[in-house]
């Protein structure tokens, strides 16, 4: 399965568990649930095995971010 196919039913999951919108996760807003949802994203396709580099375009964020994603979350 392609990173497209995978990041594609990764938002799918997400989408419908959390009840935000695609649109919305891959946008600018930091409503406390549409942050967790991004974080979730981030967190799957990091355990399906990609890496940030791969991550970072697909999310519409530069590298940094999705590293910042993923060691500060359990801050919160």
């Amino acid at each position: 399965m392609g990173k497209n196919e995978d990041f594609s039913k990764v938002i799918k999951v997400v989408t419908e568990l959390m009840d935000v919108t695609d649109q919305e996760i891959l946008g600018k807003t930091r409503v406390t649930e549409v942050v967790d949802a991004r974080w979730m994203v981030i967190t799957l396709m990091r355990e399906k095995g990609y890496s940030t580099r791969q991550i970072a375009p697909l999310m519409l964020r530069p590298e940094r971010t999705i590293n910042n994603a993923l060691s500060q979350f359990s801050d919160r």
